[in-house]
């Protein structure tokens, strides 16, 4: 065997190791066909060898060289982006190494996926090029569209004229952009609300305004295609840079008005471009098994009913990356293309980042609502979180906190009491012994020798146990280190809890 030949972290290396063994233990053969096994599946090794002498690349890295061919990349780094996940940028976006590898080690004879925060699809791509039925939950409407075109992208795996049709599709997307901005006037889709149309002249310059509809009319022509859907993908991957918003602010917060508005024809053919070597990519690789399902929904993760819509029958196993507490504003960063795409209306925003598990807005009526429910451990909250809130409440006290930071008790009073209603809904989708991966982050708050540390997978995991759930184990998993205007507040590892359903009725 031949481990990749990119610099790897510690636990990529723990984990390849894991997988291995993992992998060949699933065999009922007693270990013969391990070779074909760990060429179709293994994360981490970049060859294996063969029955007949030799060594024979994995899938894997037949995938991350091709990434890295197409585009003419000679460095040996690890490639995040091949196939379908860099058709569109998503903060907090899994790593898919890691999505791929936990599968493997945690059950590698699981049939069925599950992901009840599937944000743009990652773990649910993953699953399915390993040939598991996928089901996936998000609250964001632009994460679960992202990952239903993504997963629909994906499914053409094989078609080698996808890239083609794709590039034909952009010259017309192109042709089309620069006659709306030889108009000059901005012509609105007759289905955009007045109100909606007032905001996106609000956050678009006019010639920016008018190329992106023009471009989005190309895409409705036909609305089943698959390059269609791609031309809407990169249409919202360029939003934020064509507006008026600061595009490295995640929330909502105006450029100066000296700036001066890109050529929104030439910022969208360099996104296509990239968009078309994926494509590519997408028809060289094998295609995917027509008879697994991929299901996505846009809903709550709290749902029974939810998670029973995109459940399979087989072995399942939920694998996601929830919100940490005090999460990412998605809604905020996405606000844009949420309302060009016809995804929620502006009135719909804040209202939407508020029903977002870990979001930090909420309501002086709500935020009383929390208050009092913490005051009486309503929702029945291990003593492990609540030891954590009453510390942070009493040097919130001491030092008389602002309004931001004197919330956070209750903020994580609401997050641990969601995660135990996600955790409860996933009990009702999996039957005891199957095993669910949970990857969290922990955070911090406070300032100077008031600051307190939120270890959110431990406090996860004691959650969880309290819902009918056995805690297997934490794997420690580092990430890159995060640079840039949000860098002080950045995650730098996270860590993977690792659960089994008990044979026991889930406690209410």
């Amino acid at each position: 065997m031949e481990w990749v030949d990119y610099p790897m972290f510690e636990y990529e290396k723990a984990l390849g190791a894991r997988e291995v063994t993992s992998l060949q233990g699933s065999l009922s053969s007693g270990g013969e066909g391990s070779e074909d096994l760990l060429i179709a599946r293994a994360t981490f090794l970049r060859a294996v060898g063969g029955k007949a002498g030799g060594v024979l690349p994995t899938t894997q890295s037949k995938i991350e060289e091709s990434h890295r061919e197409l585009r003419k990349r000679r460095t040996k780094r690890q490639s995040t982006r091949f196939l379908v996940h860099g058709l569109h940028e998503y903060k907090g976006k899994f790593n898919p190494q890691m999505a791929r590898s936990l599968i493997n080690v945690v059950d590698p004879t699981a049939t069925s996926l599950i992901d009840p925060f599937c944000g743009s699809g990652t773990s649910l791509i993953e699953g399915l090029r390993l040939g598991l039925h996928v089901g996936g939950v998000d609250k964001n409407p632009l994460a679960a569209w992202m990952a239903q075109v993504k997963l629909r992208t994906l499914r053409a795996s094989g078609d080698v004229s996808l890239g083609l049709r794709f590039g034909q599709v952009v010259d017309q997307v192109t042709d089309r952009m620069r006659g709306a901005l030889g108009r000059g006037a901005v012509v609105t889709p007759p289905h955009v609300t007045s109100d909606d149309d007032a905001y996106l002249r609000h956050w678009f310059p006019e010639p920016v305004l008018a190329g992106l509809w023009a471009a989005l009319d190309v895409a409705d022509e036909e609305p089943d295609d698959v390059c269609a859907d791609v031309v809407r993908l990169t249409v919202s991957n360029i939003v934020r840079s064509v507006s008026w918003q600061l595009p490295e602010d995640l929330r909502v917060r105006r450029r100066p008005a000296t700036w001066t508005p890109p050529d929104v024809v030439e910022v969208f053919s360099k996104a296509a471009g990239g968009n078309a070597l994926a494509l590519q990519e997408v028809g060289l690789a094998s295609s995917i098994d027509r008879s697994l399902s991929s299901v996505v929904l846009h809903g709550s993760s709290q749902s029974d009913d939810v998670l029973r819509a995109v459940a399979t029958e087989g072995r399942r196993l939920v694998l996601t990356s929830p919100p940490y507490a005090t999460a990412l504003p998605y809604i905020d960063t996405d606000r844009l293309s949420l309302v060009l795409l016809g995804l929620a209306q502006a009135h719909e925003i804040k209202v939407l980042e508020r029903e977002l598990t870990g979001s930090r807005e909420w309501t002086a009526k709500v935020h009383r609502e929390w208050d009092s429910a913490r005051s009486v451990n309503r929702d029945d909250l291990p003593a492990e979180v609540l030891t954590l809130i009453r510390r942070i409440a009493a040097f919130n006290a001491r030092d008389d906190a602002g309004f931001r930071r004197a919330a956070v008790p209750s903020l994580l009073y609401r997050y641990f009491s969601d995660m135990g209603r996600t955790l409860t809904a996933m009990g009702t989708v999996l039957r005891p012994g199957e095993r669910a991966i949970m990857v969290v982050g922990s955070n911090r708050t406070g300032r100077g020798e008031s600051q307190v540390a939120i270890s959110t997978p431990e406090l996860v995991g004691a959650v969880a146990e309290d819902r009918g759930y056995v805690l297997n184990e934490i794997i420690s998993l580092e990430t890159w280190p995060r640079y840039g205007m949000h860098a002080a507040n950045a995650v730098n590892e996270e860590r993977a809890v690792v659960l089994t359903r008990k044979d026991e009725q889930l406690s209410a």
